[in-house]
């Protein structure tokens, strides 16, 4: 009996696993810069105060405060960089511009991926 269309399935799987999780770990780097570039402020959690901020926050989550007549967008980010991203409507708009934008690539990209590939049709 061979086997060896099996360990090529596994070992595909593994691969797989592998691409997956290194993806999950870039994704938070990623995530700052594109805070960054929209005009989000960092702020280290350096202090005792900051430190009970960080943590009195949703994690990866943004919250929305109104703070002396103006809204004010925060975003803690406790794994990447103990720090919490502060800006404005201008920078959550352009924010959320640039992931929809990546996340249109993103969608266009998985629907070319179904396409099977070479020799894929015996697996």
């Amino acid at each position: 009996m061979d086997r060896s269309p099996h360990w090529a399935v596994a070992l595909t799987s593994v691969v797989f696993l592998a691409a997956a999780c290194a993806n999950s770990a870039a994704e938070a780097p990623a995530q700052g810069g594109l805070l960054a570039e929209a005009g989000f402020v960092r702020r280290n959690a350096d202090t005792p105060e900051r430190m009970a901020a960080l943590k009195a926050l949703p994690p990866h989550q943004f919250v929305m405060r109104n703070s002396n007549g103006s809204v004010k967008f925060m975003y803690a980010d406790p794994t990447a960089c103990e720090c919490i991203y502060v800006g404005g409507q201008r920078a959550y708009d352009q924010y959320r511009a640039k992931v929809a934008s990546q996340v249109s690539d993103a969608q266009i990209r998985a629907i070319l991926s179904t396409a099977p590939l070479p020799g894929e049709s015996g697996l």
